[in-house]
Order: structure tokens, then sequence, then C-alpha cells
């Protein structure tokens, strides 16, 4: 898996190829680079969304291909939510091997090692992008919704974008902007209305 654009353009991200137990099944499922490539141009020409001006929560992060891609685009305050140890050991690496550890900007880039519907989880920041890729058959959207409510980190404006097997119809307390549909995917953008 590789940067598509920016600074880093085609560097390697290292990825954590543990699989669940017993099974052929890896434990995180990296965004391909077509869906990838498909949010970002939408988020830059469909949202004006300038990269360099945004903060950007990656929850249920896995590889933190999304959040990279975003650090590689000039975002300098991104946050990793994932509960998978490995995981985040490959999310530390690939921050030392872009040397992003390194700079006057080290405190920008934070890897939280929770459960995303862990209690004991708060975050004390609100974020202008939140993306969120949780389990496609574990997780029901309205369960996820619900708990990034709780967690109290989205801004009036803030850009909520839902990756997921399926299309969302109906979304309490979120107004669905725009859906797209990239072979088996789909990327939901939202927007908070009532919550």
């Amino acid at each position: 898996m590789r940067i598509l654009s920016g600074k880093f353009k085609g560097s390697k991200i290292l990825t954590n190829k543990a699989k669940f137990e017993g099974s052929n099944v890896f434990i995180t499922r990296p965004t391909s680079d077509r869906v990838k490539e498909t949010l970002f141009n939408i988020m830059q020409h469909g949202f004006n969304i300038d990269f360099s001006e945004v903060s950007l929560l990656d929850c249920f992060s896995g590889s933190g291909a999304v959040g990279f891609e975003a650090i590689s685009r000039g975002c300098t305050r991104v946050s990793f939510l994932e509960k998978n140890r490995v995981a985040c050991e490959c999310i530390t690496e690939n921050l030392t091997n872009f040397k992003l550890y390194h700079n006057k900007q080290e405190n920008s880039f934070r890897i939280l090692n929770y459960d995303f519907f862990d209690k004991k989880l708060s975050l004390n920041n609100k974020f202008d992008v939140v993306f969120l890729d949780p389990p496609y058959d574990l997780m029901k959207a309205g369960k996820v919704f619900m708990r990034l409510k709780e967690l109290r980190v989205t801004k009036i404006n803030s850009l909520i974008i839902y990756e997921s097997n399926r299309e969302l119809v109906k979304t309490d307390g979120l107004e669905i902007l725009r859906s797209r549909k990239i072979g088996k995917t789909h990327l939901n953008f939202l927007k908070v209305f009532d919550w």
C-alpha cells in the first residue's frame, strides 16, 4: 500500500499482516487505493477541503492509510484511533519512517490505542473531518453514530465520512450530503444537523 499524492507520494505504508485466529481474514482491512483516491478527490473538490487547514480523526484506523494520505496532502493535526495493538505499532513505525516525530509538529499526530466504544475514551478535541471505517459486518451504522455523538468530537461544520458496504439511507441527527459507490464500497459524506 502506497501514499497516492502529496509530499510522501509513492511512499510505502507498513500494514498489519495479522489474521483472526483460525482464519484467513486480516484483522485490519486497509482502504483500497481506488477508494482512497475517490475519497480525497471528493473531499478536496466536492467539499473544498484545504488539508493544511483541517484536523482529522481517523477512527478504526487500521493501517492509518487515510490519516497518512491526509498528512501527505498537508494535514498537520491527525489522530489515529485503533484498538488493535499491532496495528498501532505499525502506525507508530510509519510515523517514524516519515520522520513525523522528529519535527516541530510532534504533538500534532496522536495514536490512540483504544476501542471506539470504550467508555474511558475521552479525546478532548473537536475535529474538522471524522473518517469512520468500522468492520463492515460487525457493527451497525446507528450504533457507530450514537457513539460518535457521545464522544463530542465534531464541530458545527464537521464533515463525517462513513465507509461501508452499503449506502446509508437514513441517519438520526445527521444529514447525508453525498454517497459514492466504488466497487463494493460505499463512501457516505454527512454533517450533523441535530445533536
